[in-house]
């Protein structure tokens, strides 16, 4: 029990230092972790900063409630390479430090990535990095009767599923969904999920994901009864569904609260060209609120936020919403510009301050070459009706000063989520655009 007791001191030490999020980024002290994780210099499971683990997945079923595992540069592919890890009790997951863990720069020199290996013997499809603290609240509350107040951050973790998916060719073009004899299927899943029991504190900051196909969140939450969440400071870029799921796993009184802000979340891709679902910047769900500014969405198939399921008194202040291709805004049924919701929506309580600026990142025009030459098909129409959205991947060219490009587009798309490298994605990550966007996080030493 004192263990458990000290371990809940330091993780409300910690919350504290990172609760406040103000224009310089919240730091991390070293003297928080518990577990160590270093794929260069780590051997066993001990897990120690002077005996480090070799990969998460080496140790998920030795962490104990309220660990914070700290983890160094390098590339991470799973538990035998299998390209996945699933935690079910309350710990927190910090990246981006270096192999002596004395300094901690996450987008700069000491990268920690999650990725896998496509066809390797272990290979699985979930979701990339799950924590899931329900079946452990209950059954806490149920044995103890004890408080389940707990708290998960995870920063400063970079997921690239590009090595995971299954291309067709070498350009790396086009995924390919279904699975063959030789080749594993492009996984269906994001790059984190997150879900909690009851009275739990979420804080995500500074992760990037790109190269995910999931059919809904690269970044989900389905937090508990009166969760606080904070994201914060998040890049999701090149993926499909839609960059950010705003969920909960309880409905009723005392719904999450999320606290969403300086997140950037472009070029979200539809499930497939045919589909009518995917391709949104942030999707919201009901039961829950949300209170979203200083985000991009943009260059999205669909919208920049989908409300669709009808998430109440939603506030909306100071956020890029531009070129997305269906609309800015849904809720329901009803399509609206960014300038059109404060007058027209039902469902937000607050938006202001909120421009239709385009952004414009520096990007390989190879990359982008690919993603504005497929053919973005709508299928609302009726099924004889099939036709590509009015030319809006020539908007897109004209915001990046490329060429614009015939409309001579044919039914079958031969690009589908091209794969981008991490060069381009660091280009969107380090933009910021006045009061607009993510800011490089802080370089820290110990």
């Amino acid at each position: 029990m004192k263990m458990f007791l000290k371990k809940s001191l330091l993780i409300s030490g910690f919350l504290l230092g990172l609760i406040i999020l103000a224009s310089a980024q919240a730091q991390v002290s070293l003297e928080l972790c518990t577990k160590f994780v270093s794929i260069e210099t780590g051997g066993g499971k001990e897990g120690s900063m002077e005996k480090p683990a070799k990969d998460l997945g080496n140790i998920i079923s030795r962490l104990e409630p309220n660990d914070v595992v700290c983890i160094a540069e390098g590339i991470y592919t799973g538990r035998g390479d299998n390209g996945v890890d699933d935690i079910e009790i309350p710990v927190s997951v910090i990246g981006g430090f270096s192999t002596d863990f004395k300094t901690r720069d996450p987008w700069g020199t000491h990268k920690t990535i999650f990725t896998g290996i496509h066809n390797s013997d272990n290979f699985e499809t979930q979701t990339r990095l799950s924590i899931d603290t329900t079946d452990w609240a209950t059954k806490l509350k149920e044995a103890r009767g004890e408080p389940t107040e707990h708290t998960i951050i995870v920063d400063g973790l970079i997921f690239d599923n590009g090595p995971r998916n299954y291309y067709k060719g070498d350009t790396e073009a086009m995924i390919v969904r279904q699975g063959t004899p030789s080749d594993t299927p492009t996984p269906e899943s994001g790059a984190l999920s997150i879900s909690t029991g009851v009275n739990s504190k979420v804080i995500v900051q500074n992760n990037i994901a790109i190269n995910f196909a999931p059919t809904e969140g690269v970044f989900s939450f389905f937090p508990g009864r009166a969760a606080d969440v904070t994201i914060y400071n998040n890049v999701a870029a090149n993926n499909t569904g839609a960059g950010f799921r705003l969920g909960t796993s309880f409905t009723g009184d005392e719904v999450p609260l999320y606290k969403f802000s300086n997140n950037i979340s472009v070029f979200n891709e539809k499930h497939d060209a045919f589909g009518t679902y995917g391709g949104s910047g942030i999707m919201l769900e009901s039961s829950s609120k949300a209170e979203i500014s200083n985000s991009i969405f943009a260059y999205n198939d669909n919208y920049g936020v989908d409300n669709a399921k009808r998430s109440p008194d939603l506030v909306l202040n100071n956020n890029i919403i531009a070129a997305n291709a269906n609309a800015d805004y849904i809720e329901f049924d009803m399509k609206m510009n960014y300038d059109e919701v404060e007058d027209e929506s039902d469902l937000i309580w607050e938006a202001s301050d909120n421009t239709n600026m385009t952004p414009s990142f520096a990007i390989s025009e190879d990359w982008g070459a690919f993603y504005v030459s497929r053919n973005v098909i709508d299928r609302n129409a009726a099924e004889e009706e099939v036709q590509a959205v009015d030319a809006w991947y020539n908007d897109v060219r004209s915001f990046f000063g490329w060429n614009t490009l015939a409309e001579d587009l044919n039914v079958d798309s031969p690009v589908w989520l091209p794969r981008m490298s991490l060069d381009d994605v660091f280009k969107i990550a380090l933009l910021y655009e006045d009061q607009y966007g993510v800011y490089q996080p802080a370089v820290e030493t110990y």
